[in-house]
């Protein structure tokens, strides 16, 4: 195939196809680089399960960093779950006798409120995390009485139980 010839065919193809590889660059850009949040902060890598966890984490060092003796902390918690919300339902049950014995039917829908475009589930509760074990490294750690309420503490705001709470010195 002569030079030319070929230099041609490829222009028909391209001017043919133009919008097909536009269109297939433009979805191999937007998978190589899938998310384009602009403005600072951009770059937060935190899920929200573990959101929920750092925030109490540094609930708890911020005042457990005022209980006389503790000094410097710094806390570590560990969950079983994260948060969870849940929704509203409307459940239809359907009850019917006949010869051959009774039946049951019943059906389920997801309670919304909004208009139509723009519908949003009715959030019931949010359950909160069920903490699986805490650890707690602080300069008051080898005192007794330290020890003691930090446990305490802790074990009040997140429910973990005493013997899943470690509590060390810190360096």
């Amino acid at each position: 195939m002569d030079k030319n010839k070929f230099l041609e065919y490829l222009r028909t193809a391209l001017d043919k196809y133009k919008y097909v590889l536009i269109t297939c660059l433009v979805g191999m850009a937007l998978v190589c680089f899938p998310s384009f949040e602009g403005g600072e902060g951009a770059s937060n890598a935190e899920t929200p399960e573990n959101a929920d966890v750092a925030a109490l984490e540094q609930k708890l060092e911020s005042i457990l960093a005022e209980v006389s003796g503790v000094g410097r902390v710094k806390v570590v918690l560990t969950a079983k779950s994260s948060s969870q919300a849940v929704y509203a339902f409307n459940e239809n049950k359907k009850i019917s006798d006949s010869e051959s014995g009774r039946s049951a039917d019943s059906s389920a829908s997801l309670v919304s409120v909004g208009s139509s475009g723009n519908q949003t589930p009715v959030k019931i509760r949010i359950d909160e995390p069920e903490y699986r074990g805490a650890f707690i490294v602080c300069d008051g750690g080898d005192s007794s009485k330290v020890r003691l309420e930090v446990a305490q503490a802790v074990s009040s705001l997140t429910g973990v139980s005493y013997d899943n709470i470690v509590i060390s010195k810190m360096k």
